[in-house]
């Protein structure tokens, strides 16, 4: 939205709401700034453009976090399967050992549910995946 424009208050009956803007997934702007937001009509959401792509924003409340644990064995470097897909290394938070991984860098993950490591996690240590960080489900 340029600067200078502003939100329209409209009553209903004794209640006021603010008008945002919305449309369907196909006609959302062509070039949004950092930030834009608007009710997509398509998928029934409010969205806001994070410098990238368009997100769905969280209905309400909080989503369950999952976490799957690992036991590394000095060589093994390809665990899974993960209980959650991943659709990109930067949905999940990866641990081992309690030492944060680098997504891409430390570790990939692919379409079949699987953490794949650059290298293999030492014997007896622990890899936790941490999931649903990303989710707007409720």
């Amino acid at each position: 939205m340029p600067i200078g424009n502003s939100f329209k208050n409209r009553r209903v009956g004794t209640y006021k709401a603010v008008v945002i803007p919305s449309g369907t997934a196909a006609t959302r702007p062509d070039s949004p700034v950092f930030g834009s937001f608007r009710f997509n009509t398509t998928a029934g959401n409010m969205e806001v453009f994070n410098g990238t792509s368009w997100v769905y924003m969280a209905l309400e409340g909080l989503t369950g976090v999952a976490v799957d644990s690992f036991t590394g064995d000095g060589s093994t470097t390809v665990f899974g399967s993960m209980t959650n897909t991943v659709d990109s290394e930067t949905d999940i938070l990866v641990f081992i050992g309690g030492v944060y991984q680098i997504p891409t860098t430390n570790y990939t993950v692919d379409s079949s549910s699987d953490i794949t490591f650059i290298a293999a996690p030492p014997n007896g240590v622990t890899i936790n995946v941490i999931h649903n960080l990303n989710s707007t489900v409720v």
